[in-house]
């Protein structure tokens, strides 16, 4: 049998995107070849957002075949002029692939790759998880909604990671029938985790100081002003009974929520950047994830807390939202708007007093996200090379 010869261009080695890679790598039916623009990510490198330094304490490259373009040791950041490497059509040629996974186009290498595929009769795929028109009024708005739909008509398909997204692409003219559902995978390790959960959560409640009885929260993320944290507090400072809310994540907010949790007397835990290998027991420990964010394309971590049976409160602004997607409004979250602390406070409420539901949505978690173990994700992809 004649294997189907896929390339990905990839600005830089992404730490939810490799699993996708090596399930691709591991079909018999595809041969991939993943072609990265930069090395970024590889090393330890400084978060201005977090303040801390951050390298993923995961294999970023291993498992599938892959080769970093010559230009890729200059390129110190992610942007549009910033990620050019003139030499990706060369190795396209070299590789001669059937279908190229592309993703984006918001970067001069992914235009120069989509460019090779148009010339040489390749189908590209687009790869991209925007579920959100995020551009400001002005000439990158118009052009979001006026160039941007003539660009998309040049990918014979892509991959969609959520009902969100689906909308959003429809919105700029690219049509339905060329968009395939390819599930977002997910480090191993979480599913290693979702395996032994009861055991890995009573070890990590020890470790942190907490009992069986106490009820945690949990929030992920930057603390950034768009990711809203105090939203979170000021919900926690709301409540009846008193909780306990774990957070992982480190930022510019820091010192402000820290004040803010010792003028109400809240049971806050601030645990600063956790690495992705300590998140699956963060994961296990709590009961429901809260997630406030102003903006969030799709949102890691509503993936993360599904594939470990946590319920969840989100904002509605995250992307990850919708009826077939990962989090499911009154199936396993619980969806309130953006900045209403009343309905955030509410949500987390009902979420810790109706154990009955709480049980029903954690459920539900375990159920949907069976979808994003890898077979789904590698047969959309099959299909969008077709």
């Amino acid at each position: 049998m004649t294997r189907k010869r896929i390339a990905v261009v990839a600005s830089h080695p992404i730490q939810y995107y490799v699993t996708l890679y090596r399930a691709l790598a591991a079909s018999p039916a595809l041969e991939i070849r993943v072609f990265f623009a930069s090395r970024i990510g590889l090393d330890e490198t400084f978060d201005p957002e977090m303040g801390v330094n951050v390298a993923w304490a995961t294999d970023l490259t291993g498992g599938f075949t892959h080769e970093f373009l010559p230009e890729a040791e200059s390129i110190r950041r992610i942007g549009f002029r910033s990620v050019d490497n003139p030499s990706v059509g060369a190795a396209l040629a070299r590789f001669r692939p059937d279908a190229a996974v592309i993703h984006g186009y918001a970067m001069l290498t992914m235009l120069r790759a989509l460019l090779w595929c148009r010339l040489h009769g390749v189908k590209a795929i687009m790869a991209s998880d925007s579920s959100a028109h995020a551009a400001r009024a002005g000439f990158r708005r118009w052009a979001k909604f006026v160039l941007v739909p003539l660009l998309l008509r040049q990918f014979g398909a892509a991959l969609t990671m959520s009902d969100r997204a689906e909308a959003h692409l429809a919105s700029l003219g690219y049509p339905r029938a060329g968009m395939f559902r390819t599930p977002m995978m997910i480090d191993a390790g979480f599913w290693r985790a979702r395996e032994r959960r009861a055991d890995i959560r009573a070890g990590k409640r020890a470790a942190l100081g907490l009992s069986d009885e106490d009820f945690v929260f949990l929030s992920v993320g930057k603390l950034h002003p768009r990711k809203r944290m105090i939203d979170v507090l000021e919900a926690l400072a709301r409540s009846s009974r008193r909780c306990v809310l774990l957070i992982a994540g480190d930022g510019e907010e820091r010192e402000m929520l820290q004040a803010f949790v010792a003028r109400h007397d809240l049971d806050v835990r601030f645990l600063g950047f956790i690495n992705i290998d300590g998140l699956p027991a963060l994961y296990s420990a709590a009961d429901v994830l809260v997630h406030s964010a102003e903006i969030e394309q799709f949102g890691m971590v509503v993936l993360e807390a599904a594939v470990l049976g946590l319920p969840m409160v989100l904002s509605d602004r995250t992307g990850a939202i919708g009826p077939s997607s990962i989090a499911r409004p009154d199936v396993n979250a619980l969806v309130y708007p953006f900045g209403d602390i009343d309905a955030l406070a509410r949500c987390m409420a009902r979420l810790r007093d109706d154990d009955a539901l709480r049980r029903r949505m954690a459920a539900a978690s375990l159920g949907i996200s069976a979808d994003h173990s890898g077979p789904k994700s590698v047969a959309s992809v099959v299909a969008a090379s077709a």
